[in-house]
Parts: structure tokens; C-alpha cells; sequence
């Protein structure tokens, strides 16, 4: 006897079938599909191409703080993971009017830059928390003291990543030092005054960088003038700490410096409002100077 056909059967295995496939096909997208957003395709030093990993808490030398007892200096290193053989180096800086901050608040700049291909360190620097001084008046002489205790330390960090630059895989001469207002400040001493070291660690090494990134930094008289090699500025319009018009007429002056001026925005929320602006103009300054495009 001829059985009936069971059409709802055959619904339910076509239904199934069709769900797997869907799943598989899911399954095979979220292969190809990068979660942290990084492009393959990508150029590298400009977009995030690469996977980055982090090491917190590296020592990079020592120095005496304003009581004479020795400090830890510390960094935080990110590498890019999965690139090519030989790589720059930047170094990031922290704001805090040289009284406060931490590494720790460009941990987000370290990291995207190492997805551009920079061995990126985020580094901590000596304060003085509880003194009293102006660090953008040029005529402060403990604000000078500060300025150059901060230059020496990021000058060792310098030289740690140069003298490690075989483990590492660094290219030594390409090593960049970028920064937010105070940290701005210390990247543009570190560039301009080389053979003013310090002794905060790892002598024997260049202290000399290739180029330097201000953003909302200070301006002291001259040091653009300073044989420092190519200088990013980036700006807020509004920024009364550090006026804008001034920032505008010292780099106009100089051959090797640019300028960004971020409409606008003042000196204290510039790296937060306009963070993605500060990332894509220094990703771009220093892509031209590795490219020469």
C-alpha cells in the first residue's frame, strides 16, 4: 500500500538544512572578520594595521626625586605583532603641568600607534606634586628645574629603546617623541637640546630623536630655533594657557614647523574632543617623514 507523503517532514529537514548553512556561512565571515577592527589592507604608519601586545611596568632607569630618594622610572611598551622586520619608535608623553598624571592616560595612543607599526611607549616622567610653580613662564627657575629634570628622564627612555633596539627590532634612527601639554613641552626640550642628557639611565646611547609632536604644548623662547628636526604642533584656537596666537607666529617663523589648529576647543579638553583629529595628524606628520611623501 502506497504510504502518504509527508510534506511536513520535508519542510522541517529544508528549514534545517537551511539554518546550518546559515550558521557556516556566519561562522566563515566571523573567521575574516577582524574584531579589533584592524585593516590587512591598510597602509602601514598611517592605519591600524597590525595586532599590538603590551608589556606595563618596564623599568627604563632611575633618578633622584626632589627629596634625593631614587625613583623607579617606568614605561609601558606596545608592539606591533604580526609586521615587518624593522621598526620606528615613538615615545608618548602625559600631561599634568609636570605635577600630576600617568602613563597610563596615553595608554590609548601607544597602543593605536603600535597598530600602525611603531614599537609606541607610553611614558612616566619625574613630578613634583606638591610645588608651586608656572611651568609656561620662562622666567620660573624651579618651573626650569622641573622642565629639565622631566627632559633628562625622557631622554633615558630615548636611549632604552636604542640601546635595545636589536631585541626589539627598532630602527635607531627613527625615534619620535610626541606629547600632551606639559608631556608636549618635554617632547620639545628632548628634541631640541640632545646633548643635554641627563643621568637618569642607559648612558652611551644618542639621545637625539628624528622629529617631535606638540599637542597644546608650551613654547619656550627659542626652542624651535633649536636643532630639533621636524615639529608637528597641534593646537586648540580657543586655548588661553598657551594662546593660540602666540603658538601660530613662533612656528611661522620656522622653516621645519607645522601647525594644526583645532577650531574651537581649548587647551584642557583638546585631547579628549578632538582625539581622533590628534591621532590622524600625527599618524599623517609621521608618515611623510618615514616616506618622504
Amino acid at each position: 500500500m502506497k504510504q502518504p507523503r509527508n510534506d511536513h517532514g520535508a519542510s522541517r529537514h529544508a528549514v534545517a538544512a537551511a539554518i546550518i548553512a546559515l550558521v557556516l556561512a556566519l561562522l566563515s565571515a566571523c573567521a575574516n572578520d577582524d574584531p579589533t577592527g584592524i585593516d590587512p589592507e591598510g597602509e602601514p604608519f598611517l592605519e591600524e594595521v597590525y595586532q599590538a601586545s603590551v608589556e606595563n611596568n618596564v623599568q627604563y632607569g632611575t633618578a633622584p626625586d626632589e627629596n634625593g630618594a631614587e625613583e623607579a622610572l617606568l614605561l609601558d611598551l606596545f608592539q606591533p605583532t604580526n609586521d615587518e622586520p624593522l621598526r620606528p619608535a615613538l615615545i608618548w608623553l602625559h600631561g599634568g603641568s609636570f605635577q600630576e598624571g600617568h602613563k597610563g592616560t596615553m595608554t590609548e595612543f601607544a597602543r593605536r600607534f603600535a597598530q600602525r607599526g611603531f614599537v609606541s611607549a607610553s611614558v612616566n616622567y619625574r613630578l613634583r606634586e606638591d610645588a608651586e610653580f608656572d611651568y609656561t613662564d620662562p622666567d620660573d627657575e624651579l618651573a626650569e628645574e622641573v622642565k629639565r629634570d622631566a627632559q633628562h628622564d625622557i631622554q633615558a627612555a630615548v636611549r632604552w629603546l636604542r640601546a635595545n633596539a636589536g631585541d626589539l627590532r627598532i630602527d635607531p634612527d627613527l625615534i619620535f617623541v610626541a606629547g600632551y601639554s606639559a608631556g608636549g613641552t618635554a617632547a620639545l626640550r628632548v628634541a631640541a637640546y640632545p646633548d643635554d642628557s641627563g643621568s637618569s639611565g642607559n648612558p652611551g646611547s644618542s639621545s637625539e630623536v628624528t622629529a617631535a609632536v606638540a599637542v597644546s604644548g608650551s613654547l619656550e623662547p627659542g626652542i624651535l630655533e633649536a636643532p630639533s628636526g621636524p615639529t608637528l604642533l597641534i593646537h586648540g584656537e580657543n586655548d588661553t594657557k598657551v594662546p593660540f596666537e602666540d603658538v601660530e607666529a613662533a612656528c611661522s617663523s620656522v622653516a621645519r614647523c607645522r601647525l594644526v589648529a583645532v577650531p574651537s576647543v581649548d587647551h584642557n579638553s583638546l585631547i579628549s574632543i578632538a582625539k581622533e583629529d590628534v591621532i590622524a595628524e600625527t599618524a599623517g606628520f609621521l608618515h611623510a617623514e618615514l616616506t618622504g611623501s
